[in-house]
């Protein structure tokens, strides 16, 4: 009963995997469409400079941020980290999306921030980093290598 079951799931397998494309993922304009949905992630590591690394807190919450270049400063994506442990190995993916209706895509500001809080808002004392890729880049290094002051993250709450 086993090989038979085994026999049902390979033939099933085998019958799904050689179905034909959609027609929209079809020709020269359908292989770009399924290549621009294949490449919505960035994958990278994140360090801590060594000067910041002693203001790194006890439990820190991490963000890693992607943006649109320049066009569009709202997230795409954003990746929620607790407790995490340097260097960090991240993919920002379409699971990470904001809004599951936008592509990731083009150029990208990949920005890695570690905070004393769980909020969304820069807080004075919060450690930054950010780097410039595309989306599909493979072996993104940001390094956190700037500390907020206390008067930009107030500024930057005001606005």
């Amino acid at each position: 009963m086993r090989i038979f079951r085994l026999y049902i799931l390979l033939f099933s397998v085998f019958l799904f995997s050689c179905q034909e494309l959609p027609k929209e993922f079809q020709g020269e304009e359908g292989k770009k469409k399924l290549e621009r949905l294949r490449n919505q992630f960035v994958k990278g590591e994140v360090v801590v400079s060594e000067n910041l690394k002693a203001k790194l807190p006890d439990k820190p919450f991490f963000l890693i941020i992607a943006v649109k270049k320049p066009d569009n400063p709202q997230p795409l994506a954003v990746l929620r980290v607790k407790n995490p442990e340097f260097p960090y190995r991240f993919t920002v993916s379409g699971k990470h999306k904001i809004d599951f209706r936008r592509i990731i895509e083009g150029e990208l500001i990949i920005t890695a921030r570690v905070s004393k809080n769980s909020g969304a808002n820069v807080s004075g004392g919060d450690l930054m980093g950010s780097a410039n890729a595309k989306a599909g880049d493979k072996d993104v290094k940001i390094e956190i290598s700037i500390e907020v002051p206390n008067e930009e993250a107030s500024q930057s709450k005001q606005l």
